[in-house]
C-alpha cells in the first residue's frame, strides 16, 4: 500500500500560504509514517499520527485541525466517534479505507468522503487542499 512521493510541483498551494493542519488517525504504522511524510513535505503541520480512537479524540478536544485523515478500521474499533466529534466542530474529514463499501454500509458515509487504499500522494494532497480551501472559503463567507 505504498504511495508515490510528491513532486516539487505539489508543495504548498500557491493560492493559499496560510499554514494547514491535518490530524492523521491510522493504525498501520507504515501507512501512518507515509501519510505524515507526505503531508509534511506538502507543508502541513501533522497532528499525530495516532492509531486509536481515544488519542484521536484527545487531540480534537485540544486543537482544531483544518482536516482529518481517518483510517476507518482501527483494529477492534472504527474511527466513527472521531468523525462525529469533527462534525460537531465543522472540521472536514476523509476516511481512508481498503474496504470503501464497508465504510458506506457501516458508517452511513458518503462515498465522497472516502479515499480507497492504495492511494497516490499527489492526488491525495490535491484533494485535501481543495477541501480545506472550500472549507475556509465557506467560513470566511459566513463571517462576512
Amino acid at each position: 500500500m505504498a504511495t508515490t512521493r510528491l513532486s516539487g510541483m505539489a508543495q504548498l498551494d500557491s493560492n493559499n500560504t496560510e499554514p494547514k493542519t491535518i490530524l492523521i488517525v491510522e493504525d498501520d504504522p507504515f501507512i501512518a509514517m507515509d501519510l505524515q511524510d507526505t503531508f509534511e513535505e506538502a507543508g502541513y503541520t501533522v497532528l499525530g499520527p495516532v492509531a486509536a480512537v481515544q488519542p484521536g479524540l484527545e487531540i480534537v478536544a485540544e486543537m482544531t485541525p483544518d482536516i482529518a485523515m481517518l483510517d476507518f478500521n482501527l483494529g477492534r474499533e472504527t474511527s466513527l466517534p472521531i468523525a462525529e466529534k469533527l462534525e460537531e466542530t465543522a472540521v472536514p474529514y476523509i476516511f481512508l479505507s481498503g474496504h470503501a463499501d464497508k465504510v458506506v454500509k457501516v458508517g452511513k458515509v458518503s462515498k465522497k468522503r472516502i479515499i480507497a487504499k492504495p492511494f497516490h500522494a499527489e492526488s491525495l494532497v490535491a484533494r485535501v487542499d481543495r477541501i480545506i480551501n472550500a472549507s475556509r472559503t465557506r467560513a470566511s463567507l459566513s463571517a462576512s
